[in-house]
């Protein structure tokens, strides 16, 4: 090997980030729930799994009765509330289209955007950039329980393919660098960040959202997996314990913005920490599918440090694999003892824990979590404990091997020589190891800022709705902000650079005092929130704040305000995201007609834009049909009329292909924006031409794109046919 292959590569940061886990809903959840040693296992959600037979009830079973944890229904696992939950009108997504999509693609694209928002960054200002997108997934519980019910529909084919995991993302962010789903079993997700680095420094991406996902939504899945013999019988991860039995199923999703650290600098990003280097390999036949090899563990390690430029005495933490099997927890023992234990001073052990133990073995997603926890282990200076941990066994003494679980909190001050590993193993052998370390830069932002002054500023609130406006003011009301770490004017600074909605408020002030109360306003409702001191004595600056807030929360105007805020503020991390307006799309698991496609083939038409079903032939005719469209347009008394019912046609067509709304679709908004992809324009194009009897051509939405303009010319057409006729 030439010393430039020995060079290590340059540095990326960790610039945003976001999750889903079970527990926490996001990064600071997360941290807390690791920092108090909190377990986020619990029972199966009453509404999970519903493929499986009622055995309680007294519905036979056809379970699996071979295996020595045959018969015994897994009652544990790890589990993310309301994974059927999305604000499909937020990504500009129909509701049919949302109900056929896998839940893991709707998590992943909110995880997206939020770790964006994270990152400080305006996601419109990202269309045409070269971000690459790499996602870990390995399971295909949505699509095989899509296919088993029969209920097909058109918007299935993409909702339920893998590779929209990461192609969707890209889609709705406009990014045109590399999207790519990685699928390496339980590696996945760390092997997609190391698909994100290579590609970072290799110039095929300027910077790269990388995200993970897993989510257990067919029972039947984990009764193979217990037949296999993976899992604890008492729903616990006892990782490199002697109790050590199995793991527990989890699921959930995280994501990470990565950028070149001197491009990092450069912009002024907030750098949670940086990747100094990370390997994949493959066991290569060392030892069985299921089993890891200690070899192949240990080379990995080796590889990840050299890409990295550390030692191993470097090496300060390591986030393990950590899975608590009986068989592959020595492996891994046995591997870091040799590759990094060794090289450690005596009586200095290498700490080591797993996030597997909080949350449960997160499959695909395993290795995003371990990263993500890797991070703000940095981030904040802090060992958490690893749970479910009293005494290594016999066979692998951990002392011997230089190694310690770490069970009770630590502050741990890392400097710029520390590194922090994180492993992932997937069955099939390959395994990734990455390795991390401090940011070189304090937070980002002048030397010396002042952060206890009264600094004049605005904060800049928005969402699709009023509600949604109020709910991020109550997350900052309850948001702990680090003392003394960040003054109002970088959060102002901060907020002003996201991607704005439709619905504003401004708070205004000049220290916490006035922005709590502001918060407190805009939380009841208020969209311009002034202190009374401004209002009884404000100079001209204020006086000129207040006005430039006041034409933000009216006409959603930011390009002054942020002008008036400059460039010099800290851009601020880990502030609550714009919360989403979710609802429930349901996922049917069993087979026969559900409600999804009854409301289908009631109120959506017809399932292509080229066949109609037939009515039921036992089907009673209406006793009065309805007057055909043009028959109402012809008896119409006048042309406002006319156009007012035509407008009413397109936007029945246009619910009834999109799979309905709770709200009519806004006549102004271009048909694109709405959600009509090239399927379902053929369909809503399909419907307008069998109710009008017009020709149309094929290019008619894009000349005229909006409900508005589209109304206003197939009037015109109808009304040249009707003269013609007479």
């Amino acid at each position: 090997m030439t010393a430039d292959a020995l060079r290590p590569a340059p540095p990326v940061a960790v610039i945003g980030m976001s999750c889903r886990f079970p527990g926490a809903a996001h990064p600071a959840a997360f941290w807390e729930n690791l920092r108090s040693g909190t377990s986020s296992v619990g029972p199966v959600p009453a509404d999970r799994w519903t493929d499986l037979p009622d055995e309680a009830a007294g519905e036979p079973s056809d379970r699996p009765s071979d295996g020595p944890s045959a018969g015994r229904r897994v009652t544990a696992g790890g589990f993310v509330d309301g994974v059927m939950d999305f604000d499909a009108g937020f990504f500009g997504i129909s509701r049919r289209e949302a109900r056929h999509m896998d839940p893991q693609a709707r998590i992943l694209l909110e995880l997206a955007w939020e770790a964006v928002e994270d990152a400080s960054l305006d996601a419109a200002e990202l269309s045409g950039s070269r971000w690459g997108v790499f996602v870990g997934a390995s399971a295909d519980d949505f699509r095989m329980s899509y296919f088993a019910t029969g209920n097909l529909d058109r918007s299935g084919h993409l909702g339920t393919s893998r590779a929209l995991l990461a192609n969707r993302v890209s889609h709705v962010l406009g990014l045109r660098g590399p999207s790519e789903v990685i699928d390496t079993g339980q590696s996945s997700s760390l092997a997609a960040l190391h698909r994100a680095l290579s590609g970072i420094r290799l110039g095929e991406c300027e910077a790269a959202l990388v995200g993970g996902i897993h989510l257990n939504l067919l029972g039947r899945v984990t009764d193979q997996i217990q037949l296999w013999g993976g899992l604890s019988p008492d729903g616990r991860c006892h990782t490199f314990d002697e109790a050590a039995n199995g793991y527990v199923r989890g699921e959930g999703g995280g994501c990470v913005v990565l950028k070149p650290l001197d491009a990092a600098i450069r912009d002024n990003d907030p750098v949670y920490c940086v990747v100094r280097g990370s390997a994949t390999n493959n066991d290569g036949g060392r030892s069985g599918p299921g089993v890891p090899s200690q070899e192949a563990h240990q080379e990995v390690i080796a590889a990840a440090h050299a890409a990295a430029g550390v030692r191993a005495a470097d090496v300060a933490y390591v986030e393990l694999h950590g899975t608590g099997t009986p068989v592959g927890d020595p492996v891994e023992a046995r591997a870091l003892g040799a590759a990094v234990g060794g090289g450690r001073p005596p009586g200095d052990p290498l700490r080591v824990g797993s996030v597997k133990t909080n949350l449960g073995h997160l499959e695909s997603a395993a290795g995003i979590a371990g990263f993500l926890k890797a991070c703000l282990v940095l981030h904040h200076g802090h060992l958490p404990p690893s749970l479910n941990f009293v005494r290594s066994p016999a066979g692998t003494p951990l002392d011997e091997l230089n190694l310690r679980v770490v069970t009770e909190g630590e502050a741990r001050s890392f400097t710029r020589a520390d590194a922090v590993g994180v492993s992932s193993l997937g069955m099939g052998g390959t395994n990734v190891h990455v390795v991390l370390g401090v940011s070189p830069t304090a937070p980002p932002g002048p030397a010396g800022a002042a952060v206890g002054g009264r600094e004049d500023t605005v904060w800049c609130l928005s969402g699709r709705s009023r509600e949604v406006v109020q709910g991020l003011a109550r997350a900052l009301l309850d948001h702990p902000f680090p003392a003394g770490r960040y003054s109002v004017a970088d959060i102002g600074w901060t907020l002003a650079h996201r991607a704005q909605g439709e619905h504003r408020a401004a708070v205004l002030g000049g220290d916490w005092a006035d922005i709590r109360r502001g918060l407190e306003k805009a939380a009841a409702g208020q969209g311009l929130a002034v202190p009374e001191s401004w209002l009884e004595e404000a100079g001209p600056d204020r006086a000129s704040l207040v006005a430039l807030a006041a034409e933000y929360a009216y006409t959603g105007e930011l390009t002054k305000i942020r002008e008036a805020l400059g460039f010099g503020q800290r851009r601020v991390p880990a502030l609550p995201a714009t919360p989403f307006a979710r609802e429930t799309f349901a996922c049917e698991t069993s087979p026969g007609t559900s409600h999804a496609s009854r409301a289908s083939q009631t109120s959506q038409g017809p399932q292509t834009s080229q066949v109609r079903p037939a009515p039921p032939t036992t089907q009673a005719p209406a006793a009065t049909p309805p007057p055909a469209f043009t028959d109402r347009w012809t008896a119409a008394p006048g042309p406002t009329d006319r156009l007012w019912l035509t407008r009413t046609l397109l936007e029945d067509e246009l619910l009834t292909v999109l799979g309905g709304s709770a709200t009519r679709p806004d006549p102004d908004r271009t048909f694109q924006d709405t959600g009509v992809d090239s399927m379902t324009q053929l369909e809503f194009l399909d419907r307008i031409t069998d109710a009008t009897a017009l020709d149309l051509p094929g290019t008619v939405l894009f000349d005229h794109p909006t409900i508005n303009e589209l109304a206003t010319h197939l009037n015109t057409l109808m009304e040249r046919t009707e003269t013609r006729r007479g």
